[in-house]
């Protein structure tokens, strides 16, 4: 919209704090409250709908034994009009022409007495509830008396008795006035009140003070105690002898468990009183995931007494409405077997339209006489109301905190007028927001985290500070990290990524350093200062290779920790598979040169099968003369170490030729070709470990030849090691198992022999030069 449209807007109609609070009774109803922080729009989402229907069902729920009771989860993190939807279920129970008892706890506390007794709204806050409270227990009394009129059968002088009972019953008659006027004694029927209260409530302490509350000079007493007080001497000496939640939080554990069963017990016994008539009633309960920030005993005696409540509510006998407001970690606490009987909601981000519907509903609210012809969402032009959906996901806490600094920020003059918001001033708008903390902050919350993982800061900078931080841009290298030799990891810091040309901005700068850094490997943590939307961190993930890290408040060193960590065994994993690579290409090209010799050895077999005549067979146990080969050059080594080698070609030459003999035995027409393939895996799988053994020998016996007289120094040693770890790992790739058994001279496989092979001359060699 033009500026020259003619609408202006005056008054900001957002909230300064868009948070909805089971709170003052003010903030309840359907009246607008000026400058009510919590706001007076409601949007009907799919959940909120589903909520409802719920709601109103159990309300016309009246079937034959009693009401069935449910329990309702409003699952989901903060922002997303969970407390919202819970005063709206509390709009609708009080709008219900019979009064539905209600108890509602904004937030649970460990002192669960002084919550009790101080915060916990409920009937016997007021007169009608406690007039109510009273008639559903004379309802009690009632039943008592009509079943004592019932047992006393006909009697001509007293009239149709059965009428009196029925009276009684349908509440038309006084059970008081029918107990004097039949001269029951007030004892015998306190007694049947008091059993069949017991019954009910399942609880003998409150037995007895709903019994005494029908009774003048207890009521007072009663009520006293059933709102947290302690309880009164004539209380206490008929067995009422503690108030039902402590009178203070000292005491210990202990004590606060104690404290959390009996507040329990009272909700579960005024539950009892409504859920056996079938009368309607509701506990409503926000923030419960404040429980898992309690100790461990005062938590867990919280878990199972409420997972209790629940079951009492959604039993048959119970027939309550529980609704409650938790985070996804506080419904996990839950037993599996109580979310089996939880209906759960979880409320999600409003949809586009849902989010154009809020914010016209909040410029609708605030509109003046001043204003002009207001469009639907007011001054928010449809590329504003877009760029705000995308950046708050729909959360509307979020959309209502960027609607109000947007129009801060719109507002022109002295009289604070506000003609359009632009999709620019909802950009500015998110980055007031989000980016209050100080970079400087920020890099403290990093160099506290490199503190605590003791990270290694590398020596020197691999890219130049005026290419690793340009000036004039949010990309910062905050530090290069050195977790590994020819490895690097950058923590590089940047403000808010909203939009594409952020996110272009940020992947190119991660791009340059990795060019810089080659051929080390180089992984990167970004870190953001500011806001970053969920699809725009999936979007940066995909492109710079780890999601980036956003700042919160809180525990942000142990977050970039535990990130590093991540990243850190990235880069070890990826050497460990460049090594593998580098290996398999050395067998590769080791197997390429042993093709062709296996192509010969194919070739002989043809023409020894061809040729070959029987020959005498050899002796049990006689040892195969070794197989000629270069000598000279293992000459020089130490005895030990040229028997090991020795053995283990002796080993290599005895399975080929063993296999060799058997494929032209098995010949058919004296044909090499009776071979199988798995012969002549082994035959060749034994040829390669046969050429890389001469050359381990070869490689172990230059090193010794060069290695000076006496201990070798530390580096000389080292690469003996790795001399000998080659070999290990051009023996692990291949199928040495094929091998198979070296005969009975050798005690041990080939496999294990050539397995072996490379630790024992390590062994040797090393004790052979450190001996004086």
């Amino acid at each position: 919209m033009s500026p020259d449209s003619g609408d202006i807007w005056h008054d900001n109609p957002f909230p300064l704090i868009p948070v909805a609070r089971l709170g003052p009774s003010a903030d309840l109803g359907d009246a607008p409250v000026e400058a009510a922080d919590s706001g007076n729009a409601s949007i009907r989402t799919p959940v909120l709908a589903e909520l409802s229907d719920l709601v109103v069902d159990y309300l016309a729920d009246r079937p034959a034994g009693g009401r069935r009771g449910r329990a309702i989860a409003l699952v989901g993190r903060f922002g997303l009009g969970k407390s919202h939807a819970l005063r709206e279920v509390y709009a609708t129970l009080a709008g219900q022409p019979d009064n539905v008892a209600v108890w509602i706890a904004d937030e649970p506390v460990q002192d669960m007495g002084r919550m009790y007794r101080d915060r916990l709204r409920g009937p016997g806050d007021t007169p009608e509830g406690r007039r109510g409270f009273e008639e559903l227990v004379r309802d009690y009394y009632a039943y008592v008396t009509a079943n004592r009129v019932d047992a006393q059968g006909s009697d001509p002088r007293l009239g149709a008795l059965d009428e009196v009972a029925a009276g009684l019953r349908d509440g038309s008659l006084d059970p008081g006035k029918v107990v004097s006027a039949l001269r029951y004694d007030p004892a015998v029927i306190h007694t049947h009140l008091l059993g069949t209260l017991g019954e009910v409530t399942e609880h003998r302490r409150f037995a007895i003070a709903l019994a005494l509350l029908q009774e003048p000079p207890f009521t007072r007493m009663v009520w006293e105690w059933l709102t947290g007080g302690e309880p009164a001497e004539p209380l206490r000496e008929r067995g009422i002898t503690e108030a039902i939640g402590p009178s203070g939080g000292a005491g210990g554990p202990e004590r606060s468990a104690a404290g959390i069963h009996r507040v329990f017990d009272a909700l579960a016994v005024q539950g009892f009183l409504h859920g056996r008539v079938g009368r309607p009633y509701a506990l409503l309960m926000d923030s419960l995931e404040k429980v898992l920030d309690w100790p461990d005993e005062s938590r867990r005696a919280f878990v199972d007494a409420f997972e209790r409540l629940i079951d009492i509510y959604t039993s048959r006998g119970g027939g309550g409405l529980l609704v409650f407001c938790v985070s996804p970690a506080g419904l996990r606490k839950l037993r599996p077997s109580v979310h089996e009987r939880v209906v759960q909601l979880w409320p999600s981000g409003l949809d586009e339209q849902d989010t154009g519907r809020l914010v016209a509903a909040y410029v609708a609210a605030g509109g003046d006489s001043r204003a002009g012809a207001h469009r639907p969402a007011g001054p928010f032009g449809p590329e504003a109301l877009r760029l705000l959906y995308e950046l708050t996901e729909g959360v509307p806490r979020e959309v209502l905190k960027t609607c109000r600094q947007a129009w801060q920020l719109s507002e022109e003059g002295e009289d604070r007028t506000v003609r359009e918001v632009t999709a620019a001033k909802v950009l500015a708008a998110v980055r007031e927001l989000h980016e209050r903390v100080s970079r400087h902050q920020v890099a403290q919350e990093v160099h506290r985290a490199l503190d605590l993982g003791q990270w290694r800061i590398a020596t020197h900078d691999p890219v130049p500070t005026r290419r690793a931080s340009p000036p004039g841009t949010p990309e910062e290298v905050l530090y290069w990290l050195a977790p590994a030799p020819d490895a690097c990891l950058a923590v590089v810091l940047t403000d808010s990524v909203l939009v594409a040309d952020d996110a272009e901005r940020v992947v190119a700068h991660v791009h340059g350093l990795r060019n810089a850094v080659r051929p080390q490997r180089f992984e990167a943590l970004l870190v953001v200062r500011g806001h970053v939307s969920g699809p725009m961190q999936d979007r940066l993930g995909r492109m710079i290779g780890s999601r980036p890290l956003v700042y919160r408040q809180g525990d942000f060193a142990h977050s970039v920790d535990e990130a590093l960590r991540q990243l850190d065994k990235r880069l070890t994993d990826g050497r460990q598979e460049q090594g593998l690579v580098r290996l398999g290409e050395r067998v590769r090209r080791g197997l390429e040169e042993q093709s062709a010799q296996l192509a010969e050895l194919r070739r002989e077999m043809a023409e020894w099968a061809a040729e070959r005549r029987p020959e005498e067979a050899r002796p049990a146990g006689a040892r195969l003369p070794d197989r000629p080969g270069p000598q000279a050059a293992a000459a020089d080594l130490p005895g030990a170490v040229r028997s090991r080698f020795q053995e283990a070609l002796t080993v290599l030459d005895v399975i080929t030729r063993d296999r060799v003999d058997r494929g032209a035995a098995e010949g058919p027409g004296g044909r090499a070709g009776a071979g199988s393939p798995a012969e002549l895996g082994t035959v060749g799988c034994a040829t390669v470990v046969r050429a890389l053994t001469e050359k381990f020998r070869g490689a172990v016996s230059a090193w010794h030849r060069t290695a000076p007289p006496g201990t070798p120094a530390e580096d000389r040693l080292g690469e003996l090691r790795r001399i000998c770890r080659e070999y290990e790992y051009a023996v692990e790739v291949l199928p040495v198992h094929l091998l198979g058994s070296a005969g009975p001279p050798h005690p041990r496989t080939a496999a294990r022999t050539v397995e072996a092979l490379a630790e024992e001359v390590w062994d040797a060699l090393s004790e052979a030069r450190s001996a004086p």
